[in-house]
């Protein structure tokens, strides 16, 4: 697989997180993503909580996101007190010229899904390394299953053409995700980049699949794209 453009520094993830703070009204009911550009974003709309009062409600999509929230003042409702959200906040491993996503590299790609699903806007933030011509350039798919169905998932995947493999912790353990369950790195395609051709078609084909709880393909689900480059400047997509 090629390697991404020059990483975004903490500087740029923490400029494009307020950028995407600010887009947040009093009375917002907000979806809190995962990984270092969105938890830029918490850290960032915590500080409008405490300097403007402003009153928001987040739902966050990891348990570290919780706990970040909770540590920069952002009020936490779950999913059993709200049943929509005016926007949500959430980064990207890849971004495509049509906003279709890789998400997943933090482990929480259910609970993301999930919440974007209810939100009015989606809005993506990311570094220009991020912003690729097909899903696939850097990243793998992201795949949770339950632990039952792993080897037969595991099967399927291959059969399909995938190279599969589980993701581990550093001493040796199964990662498992903020809900219990195994996490897949799928490479499809052709090496050395393994681009997706027709990522849709391969969501619903993964999807499908029993035992797959859910997928870091996010196809058609994002409203705008923040990206912050290297040069300092800000591009919005949309």
């Amino acid at each position: 697989m090629s390697a991404p453009a020059k990483k975004a520094s903490p500087e740029q993830l923490e400029a494009i997180g307020v950028v995407a703070a600010n887009m947040v009204r009093s009375g917002d009911r907000v979806g809190l993503g995962s990984g270092k550009a969105a938890l830029a974003f918490v850290r960032a709309l915590g500080k409008r909580v405490r300097e403007e009062h402003l009153k928001v409600l987040g739902v966050p999509t990891s348990i570290l996101t919780e706990s970040v929230a909770r540590e920069v003042g952002v009020p936490i409702a779950t999913l059993e007190e709200v049943s929509a959200l005016e926007l949500a906040v959430d980064g990207a491993d890849e971004v495509d010229p049509y906003l279709n996503l890789t998400k997943g590299g933090g482990g929480n790609l259910t609970r993301e899904k999930v919440v974007a699903s209810i939100a009015a806007k989606f809005v993506i933030v990311v570094g220009e390394e991020k912003i690729v011509p097909r899903l696939g350039t850097h990243f793998p798919v992201f795949v949770e299953v339950i632990e039952f169905a792993r080897p037969v998932v595991v099967r399927k995947l291959e059969h399909m053409g995938a190279k599969v493999t589980q993701r581990m912790n550093t001493d040796g353990t199964p990662f498992l995700t903020d809900n219990n369950n195994p996490y897949l790195h799928c490479l499809f395609g052709t090496a050395p980049n393994h681009q997706i051709h027709d990522p849709y078609a391969l969501e619903q084909a993964l999807e499908a699949l029993p035992g797959v709880v859910d997928t870091g393909l996010f196809i058609n689900m994002a409203d705008e794209v923040i990206v912050a480059h290297a040069d300092g400047t800000i591009e919005h997509k949309s």
